[in-house]
């Protein structure tokens, strides 16, 4: 099975960051630089993952990862914050999140959170 991620942020060199480190353990990487790319994509049905930014100038993370969990509700999708708070306290409310990435990361982490969602 081909594991396929969606990585959504509006930082090129976070977006970067985060391909590199998984696409060299074999993910197939699609991109989406805001939230209305995102949203493009929420009909996908082969994405294993989403690993979303909460802040993002043309849209908050929190309604890309409502449309994912409305559209695929067994999805995991994993949150990149800023802020330790923000794990304390649900995201979406009534939408479970998998993970969460606390700027700044390391490969490791990503890799290792990654493939615990997924389960591979």
């Amino acid at each position: 099975m081909i594991k396929k991620v969606l990585i959504v942020d509006d930082e090129d060199l976070v977006r970067n960051y985060v391909r590199r480190a998984l696409a060299s353990r074999g993910w197939d990487i699609t991109e989406a630089r805001n939230g209305a790319e995102a949203l493009a994509l929420t009909g996908r049905d082969d994405l294993s993952a989403v690993i979303c930014d909460l802040k993002m100038p043309d849209m908050r993370g929190e309604e890309v990862i409502k449309a994912f969990k409305t559209a695929r509700p067994t999805l995991p999708v994993i949150v990149i914050t800023g802020s330790v708070s923000n794990i304390a306290t649900p995201i979406v409310p009534g939408v479970e999140v998998q993970g969460f990435l606390i700027k700044p990361f390391g490969i490791n982490e990503i890799r290792d959170l990654l493939d615990k969602v997924v389960g591979t």
